[in-house]
């Protein structure tokens, strides 16, 4: 935890990691600046964002003295703020967390991921710059390292590689801009790179229902048609499919490598570790993998998926490049809505996460393992809630380690 209690600007609260990050803070006895984009929403209508509605005087209090909501704009001058207040804030605050950044990278264009990705970094920088030199805690990715092969270090990365989409490449070059930016100005940087973000280890709540949950609703899906034969449901679905009968067991091919990890890590264990990371002094202009050091291989969590899903008559095959085979149907199906992250799923990378086990010794906090009892935590919770959005836990409910 930080040392002392500190105000802090944090931007991107209102995304599921962001506002893991300043629950966390909050609740530590901070106070909060946070920074939030104005989209014609009043600060008054998004106070409860951490609080959730709480009824508890005492907590009710507590958030109105210690956080205040400030709209402005990470991409414009100033950060959308007038002059008087932007320089009001930077002599306010202690430390910037900056979370925001855009994260959907499968149809954001170029000039909207540096927009926001970078510009919206560089303004941040100077922002920690202005009055003075407050520390600069960053959240990247550990998809950095782009199409790698082998151990990623917690370090610079000196050359840069080929990504599997625009999104990589904008954080990458965020990231060197932080680095480069720091050095040159002597101002005191830390940055984090979480690998793929799940819901709760505890409760299995998520937010996001990207990466992970699109494969898993995918299968869920298929187990569904398949249990009923509702065979209109797939578009394009083959008249032999059930040729043999209904009770046939039918296999789908899937791309990847069986041997490829598959770096999942609970928001949890992401927002507790960044939290406790940021308050040690010697983890000043470091780099932190908030990775998982033993993540389940493809094979092992297809395994994993076929039980908690509990699906029978279904078999996946993982058969690598399967592109320019002849598909049935519903491979295509899965094939098309999976398309995004098909790269991922012949990944050999393995990050290096010393400095953040280092880092975290002696606090009691540790990536979950991705058993099979977690994945049917997180797929519970997910199929409960229709694979939606939904309210995040209150903030009495999160537990602080």
């Amino acid at each position: 935890m930080l040392n002392d209690n500190k105000t802090i600007l944090v931007t991107g609260a209102k995304g599921f990691l962001g506002r893991e990050i300043a629950k966390r803070l909050f609740a530590s006895g901070h106070k909060l600046k946070l920074l939030i984009r104005n989209n014609g929403c009043s600060a008054g209508s998004v106070e409860d964002f951490i609080r959730d509605g709480d009824t508890d005087e005492a907590i009710n209090e507590s958030f109105l003295n210690n956080v205040e909501i400030i709209e402005g704009n990470i991409t414009s001058e100033l950060l959308g703020l007038d002059e008087d207040d932007y320089y009001r804030l930077c002599s306010e605050t202690d430390e910037v967390f900056h979370c925001a950044a855009v994260t959907n990278f499968e149809s954001q264009r170029d000039d909207e991921l540096m927009m926001v990705n970078v510009g919206g970094t560089e303004n941040l920088l100077r922002f920690a710059n202005t009055s003075r030199k407050v520390k600069f805690h960053y959240i990247s990715t550990a998809y950095v390292s782009g199409r790698q092969d082998g151990v990623v270090c917690e370090e610079e990365i000196d050359k840069e590689p080929q990504f599997n989409n625009k999104y990589e490449r904008s954080k990458y070059i965020a990231e060197k801009t932080v680095i480069k930016y720091t050095k040159e100005n002597t101002v005191p940087f830390t940055i984090y790179r979480p690998s793929i973000i799940v819901g709760d280890s505890r409760t299995g709540f998520t937010r996001k229902y990207d990466n992970l949950y699109l494969f898993a609703k995918i299968l869920h899906n298929i187990k569904i048609r398949h249990i009923n034969h509702q065979r209109g449901d797939f578009i394009g679905y083959e008249e032999d499919t059930y040729s043999n009968g209904p009770d046939t067991d039918i296999t789908i091919r899937v791309p990847g490598n069986p041997d490829a990890p598959i770096n999942l890590v609970p928001i949890d264990y992401v927002a507790d570790a960044i939290v406790a990371i940021s308050g040690q002094g010697e983890t000043v202009d470091s780099i932190f993998h908030i990775a998982n050091p033993n993540p389940p291989q493809l094979e092992e969590l297809r395994d994993i998926f076929t039980s908690v899903l509990d699906i029978k008559g279904v078999n996946l095959s993982i058969e690598g490049e399967i592109e320019r085979k002849q598909l049935s149907a519903i491979e295509k199906l899965f094939l098309r809505r999976t398309r995004t992250y098909y790269s991922y799923l012949f990944s050999k990378l393995h990050f290096d996460c010393r400095n953040t086990q280092n880092a975290l010794d002696g606090t009691g906090i540790s990536c979950p393992a991705i058993t099979t009892d977690l994945v049917k935590l997180l797929m519970d919770y997910a199929i409960s809630n229709s694979w939606k959005e939904t309210k995040p836990i209150p903030l009495q409910k999160v537990e602080i380690c």
